[in-house]
């Protein structure tokens, strides 16, 4: 028998997907962009740094080489980045009526940032005749710049996930200043994890680029150093991606066991040790596993916790089930607080029972999603690191370099599955503990959405077009040599080989 709520939360959640799923492809599309414009633009000046240091031009050639695909993702970041706020005004109004002095105080800040950033970017794309070690402070004034930015960014996510450093009087968050949300314990993993993502895109963009250029030997005596100096900084990227990864794991553990729980389709913790999955089947409605193979024991290791210290999801889905009523019991008017779990609407009478177990088994990330997310982002991470570690240990023959072209995609599958991660693993809530998704959207109705997503689409797949186009014409194009005294360098050097790559500095 169907229960008395179960038709109103299917109306709901019709509407609600419909918004989710334009949010959620709005903000992939624009992650599209803006990951390679921190990744590049440290590439960059990473290379300027270093033809300046050894006195050869060939990598500040790379460089300057790699200011127009930089160029290109900033224009598209910038126009994708405004339909995002716009989206939060118009369709997820009941988020924006509460948060609107805490993501206030960031925009305040990132406006304060942009003058400069924009500044910035006019003297790196026009400042190429000024010397080297001057443009190269350019870069990487710029390269800075675009981290602090991301990490104010970062802030509201990080708050959302854990909502610290902010007072609730009941219907808004309010924050006194900016570094109210800095001590988030979620932060600095956070933005360690996304600008280091950010600049593996950027090296293997690098990597790709310079072994296309040597699969058809094409500027073999800027390509060859290119590609070894780009998979080093890629290499160095990866490790502190990994790094800042495990950290952040740590933190989840603690701070989001939910999803934590979810990422490792824990549902009940074993209190002689939880196994590491390798691969499983969940299944959400049974609240269990259909199919699994793991490593003993080694989850509790990996996470750095004592026996039964880690919860299963079980366990966490029976606690919420108390804090509904407890909530409802202390406050049901609320309208901040577990009860959003409802929807908006809640709590003219008290629910029953059976809507409040419903309601908690639903408060939980979707498993299966959560789970291979994670796993994807963790194969295409592997696979980088196998490929730029190839190219450093050996002469790149064609094989590998054919390789390191058409694994292009993956720093991009790696951000969005690690995207989808953190956004789903997040779910139901859209801050943690205080506002649920589902109280959380505009007035806005679900046909109106869908003309909105359809628009999107069509627009997103049109500049992606123009996007592409313009990126591959300016590497079917090729270099543009620079003058050999920008770097005090010899203007006769040998050029090497594509046997010899090895021994090119």
């Amino acid at each position: 028998m169907r229960l008395p709520f179960a038709k109103a939360t299917t109306m709901d959640l019709s509407h609600l997907d419909a918004s989710r799923l334009l949010f959620g492809f709005t903000a992939a599309y624009h992650f599209l962009f803006v990951p390679v414009t921190i990744g590049l633009m440290a590439l960059i000046a990473v290379f300027e740094g270093w033809a300046l240091f050894t006195g050869r031009p060939a990598l500040r050639i790379a460089a300057r080489f790699l200011a127009w695909p930089f160029l290109l993702h900033f224009a598209c970041g910038v126009l994708t980045g405004y339909p995002l706020r716009h989206q939060i005004e118009l369709h997820w109004s009941g988020y924006a009526a509460v948060v609107q002095q805490v993501v206030g105080t960031v925009f305040a800040f990132e406006g304060a940032v942009a003058p400069w950033l924009f500044a910035l970017v006019a003297m790196f794309a026009l400042g190429w005749h000024l010397k080297p070690v001057w443009h190269w402070l350019v870069s990487t004034a710029l390269a800075v710049v675009l981290i602090v930015q991301s990490g104010a960014i970062l802030m509201i996510n990080a708050w959302m996930q854990l909502p610290v450093g902010a007072t609730f009087d009941g219907h808004r968050a309010r924050v006194d200043h900016l570094w109210d949300l800095a001590g988030n314990p979620l932060l600095i993993p956070k933005v360690l994890h996304t600008v280091g993502g950010a600049w593996v895109l950027g090296g293997f963009l690098g990597v790709s680029i310079s072994a296309w250029f040597l699969l058809r030997q094409r500027h073999v005596d800027i390509a060859g150093p290119s590609l070894r100096a780009a998979a080093a900084f890629t290499l160095a990227a990866l490790l502190l991606t990994g790094i800042a990864g495990h950290w952040s794991g740590e933190r989840l553990a603690t701070h989001q066991p939910a999803k934590f729980a979810a990422i490792e389709a824990l549902w009940e913790s074993d209190p002689d040790g939880n196994p590491l999955l390798l691969f499983a089947l969940p299944d959400q409605a049974a609240r269990r596993n259909r199919f699994e193979v793991g490593l003993p024991g080694v989850l509790d290791w990996v996470a750095h916790a004592e026996p039964g210290e880690l919860r299963g999801l079980r366990s966490l889905a029976d606690e919420t089930g108390r804090t509904l009523r407890q909530a409802l019991d202390d406050a049901p008017a609320s309208r901040l607080g577990p009860t959003t779990l409802f929807g908006s609407s809640c709590c003219a009478t008290r629910p029953g029972e059976a809507e409040i177990d419903h309601v908690a088994r639903q408060a939980l990330p979707p498993v299966a999603t959560v789970f291979w997310s994670f796993r994807v982002m963790l194969l295409a991470w592997g696979a980088m690191v196998c490929l730029v570690a190839a190219v450093l240990w050996r002469p790149p023959g064609p094989r590998l370099l054919t390789a390191c072209v058409w694994a292009v995609p993956l720093p991009w599958v790696a951000i969005e599955a690690g995207w989808l991660v953190c956004e789903a693993g997040r779910q139901p809530w859209t801050i943690t503990g205080v506002l649920a998704t589902r109280a959380s959207l505009g007035h806005v109705s679900a046909a109106e959405v869908g003309s909105h997503l359809l628009l999107a689409l069509v627009t997103g797949a049109l500049l992606l077009a123009v996007h592409v186009a313009l990126n591959l014409a300016h590497v079917r194009r090729g270099l543009r040599p620079a003058p050999a005294r920008s770097c005090g360098t010899r203007q006769n050097a040998p050029r090497p080989s594509l046997q010899h790559l090895s021994r090119t500095p």
